[in-house]
């Protein structure tokens, strides 16, 4: 094969690639202006009804009574009869 054609098949090559570029530049199944890919075209989506969310409730929380009250009399308070004393400090050191 000649230089020519070698040139001219890179030329042609390269021309498909660079033509091809925009026709490649987002994925077929992104959303956007391709072929009708539209949210208004075809019929509308499948609604799906799902049952309610089920919350399940903490387990009850029993009080216990709180306990009886009882009334007494205060407990005497003893009080020593006052006094004289004598203390001696003896160091040890």
């Amino acid at each position: 094969m000649s230089l020519f054609r070698k040139s001219l098949a890179l030329a042609a090559l390269g021309a498909a690639v660079l033509a091809s570029g925009p026709a490649l530049a987002d994925p077929p199944w992104a959303r956007g202006w391709h072929h009708h890919h539209h949210r208004h075209w075809g019929p509308p989506p499948p609604v799906v009804y799902a049952p309610p969310r089920v919350y399940y409730a903490p387990p009850p929380v029993y009080v216990a009574p709180p306990p009886p009250v009882v009334y007494a009399p205060p407990p005497p308070v003893y009080v020593p009869a006052p006094s004289l004393g004598l203390s001696f400090n003896i160091p040890l050191r």
